[in-house]
């Protein structure tokens, strides 16, 4: 006699969070709304997704209404669905204006939500502006995370935030700053939107119009990449420059730590920290090396830093055209798309926490080569950590490895059966960027180009890779295990 196969997720549970998310995230149409009603542009391509996400999630949580609490296998569930979903809703002002086909829309959306900041816009200065200000707004709403912001604003949540947080969150661990889990969420909100009031006035001091400071603020700390203007960076003053190189670093940082630095003036902590140092001397590195390589001069080393930093720290903004450099150039800029941030901040890729484990745990086994007793604990700031998480470190690098090898296969195949051509450097940057939520690569995807010209299953496959990169693969890996559906 057959088994029954019980699903061990509580999908009633999960779905129910899901529409309390899409409700509240109907409220997010109203800025974009606001400024269209202000500068009398079209409302109806605002109006109708707000009241989509206001109906469709007021539905699905008076369907699926209980009282139990998620874990964290729907705690996955649930953070996997929202991004889809979001990135659904956040499209239809693209497809609603008639500006993007709907599989494009919804590729310019999931790079958005997940601050991946690539674009198929040829010219983003002929679009609307209140569609301008939509797309850099998804970008600082997936910077911080949809999930945190639900966190932090609300109660129905109860014990379940705590799941959605960890599921969420960028990098290996959420520092929580207070016992309760929705008030650590709000003092994070609250530095992320301190971060973004002062972008906005510096870039203003710079020159920039209110409009464009506030579009490049919303689009620099959540390190996505998205600008008003189609040659990005290259056409903004010197001074601009410097102020995001400042603001794209930050967003980098770990957000509990830099809170503590910021509002509890605990600084130092910040700096004892074994990742940020290696963050900054990564960083500090990768510019020196970039400005011998362009040649010493005021002007290169600004193009250095700041293609250093904003490749590093996934933001993707381009201060030149960095495609037309030399294959070392490029390389380091390959290299630094799998470095990312730091944990627990708005950066995407691997993350330099996990770089750090990883050498030191080469370094360790290479040590029991000559030494086979030796015992020799992995530290991170003073700290021995568990062989357990080491092991974790171990298998995400391995799967994030394999996943862009067999992404830039994948790419390779899909031009080669439609007789089109691409270089080997042209897809795996492509893979790396979308994987790790950079946004340019190189070539046909390279900082003054775009994604538009990519075949169709190659768009849908780094729509996949956005999304798994943007939640660090396992949220979405688990999704396609049967043992994470039977128990």
């Amino acid at each position: 006699m057959m088994r029954r196969w019980e699903i061990s997720v509580d999908l009633r549970a999960a779905l129910f969070v899901v529409g309390t998310l899409l409700k509240w995230l109907s409220l997010t149409f109203l800025l974009p709304l606001l400024y269209a009603l202000i500068v009398r542009e079209n409302l109806f391509p605002y109006v109708l997704p707000g009241l989509i996400a206001l109906g469709g999630g007021w539905l699905l949580e008076r369907a699926t209404r209980t009282d139990q609490d998620i874990r964290w296998r729907e705690g996955f569930l649930v953070v996997a669905l929202v991004w889809l979903l979001v990135a659904f809703l956040g499209a239809l002002p693209f497809v609603l204006w008639g500006t993007l086909s709907p599989l494009d829309a919804y590729f310019e959306a999931m790079s958005g939500f997940t601050t991946t900041g690539a674009t198929v816009i040829a010219h983003v200065e002929e679009l609307p502006r209140s569609l301008l200000l939509w797309r850099a707004f998804t970008q600082w709403l997936g910077g911080m995370g949809i999930i945190v912001l639900a966190v932090a604003i609300l109660s129905k949540l109860g014990v379940g935030g705590t799941q959605l947080m960890d599921a969420e969150a960028p990098g290996p661990t959420l520092e929580r700053l207070t016992p309760r889990i929705r008030e650590t969420a709000r003092l994070l909100w609250g530095v992320y939107v301190g971060c973004t009031l002062l972008n906005i006035l510096l870039l203003m001091a710079c020159g920039l119009s209110w409009f464009d400071a506030t579009a490049h603020a919303f689009t620099t700390i959540s390190t996505g990449g998205f600008s008003t203007r189609d040659a990005g960076f290259t056409a903004l003053p010197a001074s601009a420059q410097w102020v995001t190189m400042l603001f794209m670093t930050l967003g980098g940082l770990n957000f509990a730590l830099l809170y503590r630095a910021l509002l509890r003036r605990q600084g130092a902590a910040l700096l004892q920290e074994t990742e940020t140092r290696f963050y900054v001397g990564l960083l500090l590195g990768a510019t020196l090396v970039l400005w011998v390589h362009l040649g010493l001069g005021w002007e290169n080393l600004r193009h250095s830093a700041f293609q250093a930093i904003s490749i590093m720290t996934t933001t993707g903004y381009a201060s030149t055209d960095f495609d037309r450099w030399a294959p070392l150039g490029k390389m380091v800029l390959l290299l630094l798309m799998f470095l990312g941030g730091c944990s627990g901040s708005t950066a995407g890729s691997i993350k330099v926490i996990r770089t750090w484990v990883v050498l030191r745990f080469i370094g360790r086994e290479t040590q029991k080569v000559i030494h086979p007793r030796v015992v020799r604990p992995i530290r991170v700031s003073g700290r021995v950590i568990s062989e357990e998480t080491v092991r974790a470190v171990a298998v995400f690098s391995i799967f994030y490895i394999t996943i862009f090898a067999l992404g830039s296969l994948l790419v390779l195949i899909d031009f080669a059966r439609r007789g089109l051509e691409i270089s080997i450097l042209e897809a795996a940057s492509a893979v790396a960027a979308t994987l790790g939520n950079v946004g340019p690569g190189f070539g046909m995807v390279g900082p003054m180009s775009t994604y538009a010209d990519l075949p169709t299953m190659s768009k849908a496959l780094l729509i996949f890779l956005m999304w798994a990169g943007r939640l660090e693969i396992f949220p979405v890996i688990v999704l396609f295990m049967r043992s994470y559906w039977k128990g």
